[in-house]
C-alpha cells in the first residue's frame, strides 16, 4: 500500500490498522476497531494487542479491554442517565403511549440529522442489523406501558432487577464466556440489594397473572435488545450513533401500530406545557445519550459485568425521586444501595476476561 512501511511487521511492530469511515464515534482512539494497534493522536505508543480480538471459534468477538478506567467512567454516565429516566418520566402528565410515541418521534430524526451533519447516512447493513433489536426495544416499551396497568411499579422494578441473573445463563452459550463463581455470587448479592432498594420504598405490591406475564415479556424483550446490541457491537464495526439511529427508527415503527390502536386523537392534546421539557430529558439524556454510551460500553465491558453495574441505576432513581418528588429514603433502601455498590466493587476487582473459556482464548491466538 502506498505510504506504508513494509518493514514494520518484520521489526516486531504491529502494523497500523486503518479505521473505516464509520469509526467516527471514538472514545478510545488508540485502539483500532479490529483489535489491532496503531499510534494515539499524540504519537505515543498504543496499548499492545498483537492479534485481533475477534474470536472466530465462538462467532462473537471478545470485548476490548483498554487497561484503563475509561469504560467504568462511561458506564457511570450510563447509570446516571438511565437512573434519571423513571423519576423524570413520572413528571409527564400525558398518557404513557403518547409519551413513548413522541419520544421515539423526536429521537429518531435527531439521530438521523446527526449522521447527516457528519456526512453519513444509515447504511443498509446497520439498518438491517438493527431491525430485530430495535423492534424488541419498541415492543418492550409497549409491554411496559401495558404492564403498569396491571401491576405496581415496585413489582415491575423487582422483575427488571432480575435481568443480570438471567444474563448469567446466556453469556456462556452466546459469548463464549465462563463466568467465575465470584461473579455469580456477587451478581446474586447485587440483585438482592437492588430488590431491597425497590421494596424499601414501602409502596403497594399488586399484580395480576396477566400483569406478571406482561412484565416478564418486558424483561425478555429488553434482554433481547441488550444481548443483540452487545453481539453486534463486539463482532462488527459498529458506530454507536449510527446503531442507535437504526434502533430508534425500528422502535418508532414498533410503537406506531399500538399507538393507533390504543390512543385516541384527543389524548395527544393532553401532552403540553412542561411535558415537552420532561420528554426532551427522557428522549435525549436517558435515551440518546445513555444508550449511545451503553452501545460503546458493550464493546469494552463483558456483558455479565455491565448488566450488574446497571443495577446501580436504582440508587440514582431513588435519590432523584427524593429530590424532585420528596419520596422518603428508608433505612432498608440505604442498606440495599450499600449492598449493590459493594457487589459492583467486588466484581470490578475481578480481572477482566478472567472467566473466559479456554476454547475462546485459544481461538484468539
Amino acid at each position: 500500500m502506498e505510504g506504508s512501511d513494509p518493514g514494520a511487521t518484520q521489526r516486531g511492530h504491529a502494523a497500523p490498522v486503518p479505521v473505516s469511515d464509520g469509526a467516527v464515534f471514538v472514545v478510545a482512539p488508540a485502539i483500532g476497531r479490529s483489535g489491532g494497534t496503531g499510534k494515539s493522536l499524540n504519537g505515543a505508543a498504543a496499548p499492545a494487542m498483537s492479534e485481533p480480538i475477534e474470536d472466530r471459534s465462538a462467532g462473537v468477538a471478545a470485548v476490548r479491554t483498554t487497561g484503563s478506567a475509561l469504560p467504568l467512567l462511561v458506564m457511570g454516565l450510563v447509570v446516571v442517565s438511565w437512573g434519571l429516566g423513571p423519576p423524570v418520566s413520572k413528571l409527564l402528565t400525558a398518557p404513557a403511549m403518547v409519551s413513548a410515541f413522541i419520544r421515539f418521534g423526536m429521537s429518531t430524526p435527531f439521530l438521523l440529522l446527526v449522521l447527516a451533519l457528519r456526512g453519513r447516512w444509515l447504511s443498509r447493513r446497520v439498518f438491517t442489523q438493527t431491525a430485530l433489536p430495535g423492534l424488541s426495544f419498541g415492543i418492550n416499551m409497549v409491554f411496559v406501558f401495558a404492564a403498569v396497568q396491571e401491576v405496581t411499579i415496585s413489582v415491575m422494578s423487582v422483575m427488571m432487577a432480575l435481568q443480570p441473573a438471567m444474563l448469567l445463563a446466556l453469556v456462556g452459550p452466546i459469548f463464549g464466556d465462563r463466568v467465575s463463581v465470584r461473579q455469580i455470587f456477587f451478581t446474586l448479592i447485587g440483585v438482592a440489594g437492588a430488590v431491597g432498594v425497590i421494596m424499601g420504598a414501602g409502596g403497594e405490591f399488586r399484580a395480576s397473572g396477566f400483569g406478571l406475564f406482561l412484565t416478564a415479556m418486558s424483561v425478555l424483550t429488553f434482554t433481547v435488545y441488550f444481548v443483540l446490541t452487545r453481539m453486534a457491537r463486539a463482532a462488527t464495526d459498529v458506530d454507536p450513533i449510527e446503531w442507535m439511529a437504526g434502533i430508534n427508527f425500528w422502535s418508532f415503527v414498533a410503537a406506531v401500530l399500538p399507538t393507533l390502536l390504543m390512543v385516541t386523537p384527543s389524548q395527544f392534546f393532553e401532552f403540553g406545557g412542561l411535558d415537552w421539557l420532561w420528554i426532551v430529558i427522557v428522549a435525549f439524556v436517558t435515551g440518546v445519550f445513555g444508550h449511545v454510551l451503553m452501545t460503546w460500553c458493550h464493546g469494552h465491558i463483558e456483558v455479565a459485568r455491565s448488566s450488574l453495574y446497571v443495577l446501580a441505576m436504582h440508587i440514582v432513581a431513588v435519590g432523584t425521586a427524593w429530590l424532585i418528588h420528596a419520596e422518603p429514603v428508608t433505612p432498608m433502601q440505604f442498606l440495599g444501595g450499600a449492598v449493590v455498590l459493594f457487589s459492583v466493587a467486588m466484581v470490578i476487582r475481578t480481572p477482566a476476561g478472567a472467566g473466559r473459556a479456554p476454547e475462546s482464548a485459544s481461538g484468539a491466538r
